[in-house]
C-alpha cells in the first residue's frame, strides 16, 4: 500500500514539474502514465515472486568468492540461482555473501515480468567487468556493508536499459563505485539508464569519470538523448557523487536527468563539476534537467557550475520545489537552506543545522514527523517557537533555567502544537514556564515537581500536569480548550491555581496540611472534580465559574447515589472542607403554582421559582374562601408526563415532589362541595356489608366514604373456586380498596375485599376458577365492523362463546351506483390450512347465520376470527355489447381503499365477469374523471388529463425524460412526478405504457383525494 502512495505521488510531482516546463499535452500524458504504471508494474512484479517463491522458504546463503552467480527467473515463474558451472536451483529466499572478503567474481541477476529478490550480506567486489549487473524487474535487498567496485565502462551496480524496475532496500550499507564512464547505480558507458527506485538503508553511490552517482554513465556519441531517468528516493540515508563532468543524480557526461522524484529520506547529491552540470539533473554539453520534483525529506545539493537542481536548460525554480533543499557552494558555503520557520534561542533551523541545531547534540528536528526533540536534559533557558510542531524534552529542563514556547506575555505567539516534558528524577521544569500551544501540554516528573516554578499557559487543547511531589511550586495561570487534569501523588496542584477557560477539569493531589492550593479560581463548562486523597485532607476553598454563565450543582460525595447540593441555598464556599467535590454544570426549571405556593427544600427565604432536576420541591395550596370552597386535590397542567401519587395528588398542605428535567406548573383545585348522594353497589354472586351492617345481596345504596365489605358466595359446582372480582365496564375504577385485592384474569384476588365507598357506584361479579365467560378472542373485519360484549369496531376483542354482530360498510351509492353486496368470506388461521390441507373440519368452522347478508350474526369461536366483506357492481344501464372490453379484463384487481370494502368481480360465467369488473370500473371512473374526458388507456394520457385538470401548473424542473417529445405532455410528467402521483423509470417515463382501469382509480384518488 504504502508503495503505491509513493508511485502515485511520484506520479503527482510529474505532473506538478510538467505544468511548469513547455511541455506538450501527449508528453505530458505520456510521461505521467508511465511514471505511475512502470512504478506498480514494478512492485506487482515482486509481490509476485513473493508468493510464487513462498515466504517462509528458508533462506539460502551461496558465497560468491566460490564462483559467480547467475538468477534468473525460470520459464515457471519462479527464481533460480547457478553458480559457476553447477547446476541450476530454485531458490526464492537468495542472500548472497563474500562475508566481508573481496572477490572478482560477479553477480547477474535477470528478473522479467516476475520480478527477482536477492539480499546482499557483506559483498565485496572488485571486478573488471560489472560488479553487480541486473535487468528486468529486480529488487536488492541490503543488510551487512557491501562494496561494489567495477571496471571501466560499468557501473558499480549495472541496471540494462529496459523498462524493468531495480528497486534497493534494507537496513544495510550499499557503496557502489564505477569504473571509468559508469555510473555509481545505473548504465555503463554509452548507455541510458532509467526506472530506480530507492526505499531505504545507506546508499553511497560514487560515479567514475564522466559517470554519475545515480543514473547514466557516459552517453558518448548519443548527447541529449540518453541519460538517466525516473529514478526515485522514497527514504534511507543518500549519497550520490557525479564524476568529472557528471551529475551526481541525474545524467552522465552528455547525458539528460529527467523525472527524477525525491519523497523523502536524507538526500546529499555533489555535481562533478564542469560548465552547467548540475548535483540533480543533466550533464555537461546539452544535459537537460526537467521533470525534477522534491515533495519531502531533506536534500542537500552541491555544485560549483552555478547549476544545483536542472541542466544545460538552467536552473529549476526553488519556488517549484516543495520538500527541503539545502544549496551549497563547492567551497562549503551554505547559498541557500530549506527553513521551517523554526526558531530555537535566536537560531533558525534549517537543512544544515536540523540534526544538531544547538551544537551541542541536545536538540534536533526530525522533518518527517514534524518534532523537535531534546536527546538530554537541557540546563540552559530555552527558548522555543516551532509552529505546527510537537515539541518533545525528554529529560526536561535543568536547575537556573526556564522554558518559553512561544513568547513571555504575548498569547498570540503560537510556540508549537504538542508540548512534552518529561523528568523520570529531577523537576520536569526547573524554573519558570510560558507556554501558549495549539495542541496538548503533558508536563510530568515521576519523582518530583513538574513545574518548580511558575507556570503559564497561554492557550493549549488539552493540559496534564503530573508530579511526585507539588505539581507547580509556584503560581499556575493555564488556559486550554479542551480538559486541564492536574495529579500529584504527594503534594498540592500549586501555590496559587488560576483555570481561565476549560471543558473539564479534574485535580487530584494529597497534601493533608494544605488544599488544591492557596487561592483556588476556575472557569469550565463541562465537570469538575477536586480531590485530595489525603487523609483529613481538604479541597480548600474554590472561586468557580460555569462559563457561559451557566446554573451549576456541586457534590460532596462519590457515591453514585449522593445528594446533589444547590449552590443557591448552599454556596460552594461550604464544601471547602470536604476531601471530595465535584461540580456539574445543570438547567433550571421553573415551578408555576396556581391557587397556591412552592419553596426549594432548603430555601429558607423562599425567593427561588426555579430548580434543578431531581432537587425536592414543596407546594401548598392557598384556600381563597375556606368557608365555602374545599380542596379537591393537585392537578398536573404541565409536562403531560409528571404524575402524581393518589397521596401527593390529596395532601393539600406541603405537599413534595422530585422536580423533573423540565418545568412544571401544578394547580390547586378547589370546588364547592356537591350535594352527597348515595351511590349503587352491584354484586353479582356475593354480599354486600355496609359499615357494621347486615349482609345484603343485589343492589344496595351507598353514601361516598362509608366503608364497604364485599365476599363472595360459595362456588356452586364442585372443584369449582374463587378465583377474582370482575369490575364491570359501567362502574366507577377508583375502588379505593382497604383490604384484600380484586385480582385479574391473570393474578388472583381475595373472596373478601373492603374498600371506601367512592363517588360513582361500583358494580363486581365474582368470577370462578376463569371460566370461558372471560376467555376471549380477536375478531378482525375489512370492509365493515364488528360489535361484541367488549368492544365494536374493525378490530375488536370478543368473549368465546358470546354472540358477535357484524355490518358490511356500504358504498356510497351516488360514488359508486349499482354495487351490491355478495357475501361474506371467512379467513382462518395460517394454522388451520397447515394443519387440515384437505379441508377445515366441521366442527372448527365458523357458522354465519347468513353469509348472504350485509348484517349477520355468530357465536366467538376460540380461534381469531378474520372477515371480508365481498360487493359487486350491477350495471345500471345496458353496456354497448359491441364497446370492446378492457384491456385490463380477466387481470384481476388489485384491492382499491373506496368506502373500506373491495371491489371484487364474481365469477359466474363470462357475462357475471364482464358485469362486475368492467362495469364497476366503468362506472366508478364515469363518476370520478370529469364530465366528457376520455379514459385514459396509457400512463402519457393519464399524466396530461391530471396536470390539465390541475390548471396546468409549471414543474418545480425542467423536464427531462428521454422518452417524451411532446412539450405539454413533458410538462405534465414532470409535474405528476414531483408530486408523488406517478413514479418515474429512471430518466424515462413510458408514456405508451398501459393502464388498467383500477390503476387509473388508484392514482385518479391520490392525486384528487375524497374530502
Amino acid at each position: 500500500m504504502k508503495r503505491n502512495i509513493l508511485a502515485r505521488r511520484a506520479a503527482s510531482a510529474a505532473l506538478a514539474a510538467c505544468m511548469m516546463f513547455s511541455l506538450s499535452a501527449p508528453a505530458l500524458a505520456a510521461s505521467t502514465d508511465a511514471l505511475l504504471q512502470q512504478s506498480t508494474a514494478a512492485k506487482s512484479a515482486v509481490s509476485v515472486l513473493d508468493m510464487q517463491n513462498d515466504i517462509s522458504e528458508s533462506v539460502t546463503t551461496m558465497d560468491l568468492r566460490n564462483g559467480s552467480i547467475r538468477v534468473y527467473i525460470g520459464a515457471d515463474d519462479k527464481q533460480y540461482a547457478k553458480q559457476g558451472d553447477n547446476e541450476a536451483q530454485q531458490r526464492g529466499n537468495l542472500y548472497i555473501t563474500t562475508d566481508g572478503g573481496q572477490t572478482t567474481n560477479t553477480l547477474t541477476i535477470e528478473g522479467g515480468t516476475t520480478g527477482a529478490k536477492v539480499t546482499l550480506s557483506n559483498v565485496n567486489i572488485d571486478a573488471p567487468g560489472a560488479a553487480v549487473s541486473v535487468s528486468g524487474n529486480v529488487e536488492l535487498v541490503i543488510t551487512g556493508t557491501n562494496t561494489l567496485q567495477s571496471g571501466t565502462d560499468h557501473a558499480g551496480v549495472e541496471k540494462a536499459d529496459d523498462n524493468g524496475t531495480l528497486t534497493i532496500s534494507g537496513s544495510g550499507t550499499l557503496n557502489a563505485y564505477g569504473g571509468e564512464s559508469g555510473a555509481g547505480i545505473g548504465s555503463g558507458s554509452q548507455k541510458g539508464c532509467s526506472n530506480i527506485e530507492i526505499e531505504s538503508g545507506i546508499i553511497n553511490a560514487h560515479g567514475g569519470q564522466w559517470g554519475a552517482g545515480i543514473g547514466s554513465g557516459n552517453v558518448g556519441n548519443r548527447p541529449g538523448v540518453l541519460g538517466g531517468s525516473y529514478i526515485t528516493i522514497n527514504g534511507g540515508d543518500v549519497t550520490a557523487y557525479g564524476g568529472s563532468e557528471a551529475a551526481g543524480i541525474g545524467g552522465g557526461f552528455k547525458g539528460n536527468g529527467k523525472d527524477i522524484t525525491i519523497n523523502g529520506g536524507t538526500v546529499h547529491a555533489e555535481s562533478g563539476g564542469g560548465e552547467k552540470v548540475a548535483a540533480i539533473g543533466g550533464g555537461r554539453v546539452n544535459g537537460v534537467g526537467k521533470n525534477i520534483q522534491i515533495t519531502g525529506g531533506n536534500v542537500t545539493v552541491k555544485s560549483g557550475t552555478g547549476v544545483w537542481i536542472g541542466g544545460t536548460n538552467g536552473e529549476i525554480s526553488k519556488d517549484s520545489l516543495t520538500g527541503a533543499v539545502t544549496y551549497v557552494a563547492q567551497n562549503g558555503n551554505v547559498e541557500n537552506t530549506a527553513n521551517w520557520d523554526i526558531m530555537v534561542n535566536e537560531t533558525a533551523v534549517n537543512g544544515v543545522n536540523y540534526k544538531d541545531i544547538l551544537s551541542d547534540g541536545a536538540l534536533c528536528y526530525d522533518i518527517e514527523e514534524k518534532t523537535l526533540t531534546a536527546k538530554e536534559r537541557i540546563n540552559y533557558v530555552l527558548k522555543v517557537r516551532a509552529p505546527e510542531t510537537d515539541v518533545i524534552l525528554n529529560g526536561g529542563i535543568g536547575a537556573r533555567s526556564s522554558l518559553t514556547i512561544g513568547q513571555q506575555g504575548d498569547s498570540s505567539a503560537v510556540g508549537a502544537h504538542d508540548v512534552t516534558v518529561t523528568s523520570d528524577r529531577y523537576d520536569a521544569i526547573q524554573g519558570e514556564a510560558d507556554i501558549n500551544c495549539t495542541g496538548k501540554v503533558n508536563i510530568r516528573s515521576d519523582k518530583s515537581m513538574a513545574v518548580n516554578g511558575s507556570l503559564n499557559i497561554y492557550d493549549s487543547s488539552e493540559v496534564t500536569l503530573s508530579a511526585g511531589s507539588n505539581v507547580v511550586n509556584g503560581s499556575a495561570n493555564i488556559t486550554s480548550n479542551g480538559n486541564v487534569a492536574i495529579y500529584s501523588t504527594v503534594g498540592r496542584a500549586a501555590e496559587k491555581l488560576t483555570i481561565n477557560n476549560a471543558e473539564n477539569v479534574t485535580i487530584s493531589i494529597r497534601d493533608a496540611a494544605g488544599a488544591v492550593s492557596r487561592d483556588t479560581k476556575i472557569t469550565a463548562s463541562g465537570t469538575v472534580t477536586l480531590k485530595n486523597n489525603a487523609q483529613g485532607g481538604r479541597v480548600g476553598t474554590v472561586a468557580f465559574t460555569q462559563a457561559g454563565g451557566k446554573n451549576y450543582v456541586y457534590y460532596t460525595s462519590e457515591e453514585p447515589d449522593a445528594k446533589l447540593i444547590d449552590p443557591r441555598i448552599h454556596p460552594l464556599a461550604e464544601a471547602a472542607g470536604s476531601r471530595y467535590l465535584r461540580i456539574e454544570p445543570r438547567e433550571t426549571y421553573s415551578i408555576t403554582v396556581k391557587n397556591g405556593t412552592a419553596q426549594v427544600v432548603g430555601d429558607t427565604d423562599g425567593k427561588l421559582t426555579t430548580a434543578f432536576a431531581g432537587e425536592k420541591v414543596t407546594v401548598s395550596g392557598k384556600n381563597e374562601n375556606p368557608s365555602v370552597t374545599k380542596f379537591g386535590g393537585w392537578k398536573v397542567i404541565s409536562p403531560e408526563s409528571f404524575e402524581l401519587t393518589e397521596g401527593q395528588k390529596n395532601a393539600e398542605k406541603n405537599m413534595t415532589f422530585t422536580m423533573p428535567a423540565s418545568p412544571v406548573e401544578l394547580k390547586a383545585s378547589y370546588s364547592f362541595p356537591a350535594p352527597v348522594v348515595d351511590m349503587p353497589v352491584i354484586v353479582t354472586g356475593g354480599t354486600i356489608r355496609v359499615g357494621k351492617g347486615e349482609r345484603q345481596t343485589g343492589t344496595v345504596f351507598v353514601q361516598p366514604g362509608q366503608t364497604v365489605t364485599i365476599e363472595a358466595n360459595e362456588p356452586v359446582k364442585e372443584n369449582e373456586s374463587f378465583h377474582h372480582w370482575k369490575v364491570e365496564k359501567d362502574s366507577s375504577k377508583n375502588i379505593g380498596i382497604i383490604e384484600g385485592s380484586l385480582g385479574s384474569e391473570t393474578e388472583k384476588g381475595t373472596e373478601k375485599i373492603v374498600f371506601t365507598m367512592p363517588q360513582d357506584g361500583v358494580k363486581l361479579t365474582a368470577v370462578y376458577s376463569i371460566p370461558a365467560s372471560v376467555l376471549r378472542s380477536t375478531v378482525t373485519v375489512t370492509g365493515g365492523t364488528a360489535k361484541s360484549t367488549l368492544d365494536e369496531g374493525s378490530d375488536i376483542p370478543a368473549e368465546i362463546g358470546t354472540t358477535v354482530e357484524i355490518t358490511a360498510t356500504p358504498y356510497d351509492a351516488e360514488k359508486y351506483p349499482g354495487m351490491e353486496f355478495v357475501e361474506w368470506e371467512i379467513k382462518y388461521p395460517d394454522s388451520f390450512y397447515e394443519k387440515f390441507p384437505d379441508g377445515i373440519p366441521e366442527n372448527l368452522q365458523l357458522k354465519l347465520d347468513n353469509a348472504k347478508s350485509a348484517a349477520t350474526t355468530f357465536k366467538m369461536p376460540v380461534y381469531p376470527v378474520k372477515l371480508i366483506a365481498h360487493w359487486s357492481a350491477s350495471p345500471v344501464a345496458k353496456p354497448d355489447p359491441d364497446e370492446p372490453l378492457d384491456e385490463d379484463f380477466g387481470v384481476e384487481p388489485a384491492p382499491m381503499d373506496t368506502t373500506g370494502g373491495t371491489i371484487a368481480a364474481v365469477a359466474v360465467g363470462g357475462a357475471a365477469i364482464w358485469g362486475g369488473y368492467e362495469i364497476a370500473t366503468r362506472v366508478i371512473l364515469h363518476n370520478l374523471l370529469p364530465e366528457g374526458a376520455a379514459i385514459p388507456a396509457n400512463r402519457g394520457q393519464l399524466a396530461l388529463l391530471i396536470w390539465t385538470e390541475k390548471g396546468k401548473p409549471e414543474p418545480a424542473a425542467q423536464p427531462a425524460f428521454a422518452d417524451i417529445t411532446d412539450a405539454e405532455q413533458a410538462k405534465a410528467a414532470q409535474w405528476c412526478t414531483e408530486q408523488g402521483t406517478m413514479d418515474a423509470k429512471g430518466d424515462r417515463f413510458e408514456p405508451e405504457g398501459w393502464t388498467p382501469k383500477f390503476k387509473v382509480i388508484e392514482v385518479w384518488n391520490k392525486a384528487f383525494p375524497k374530502k
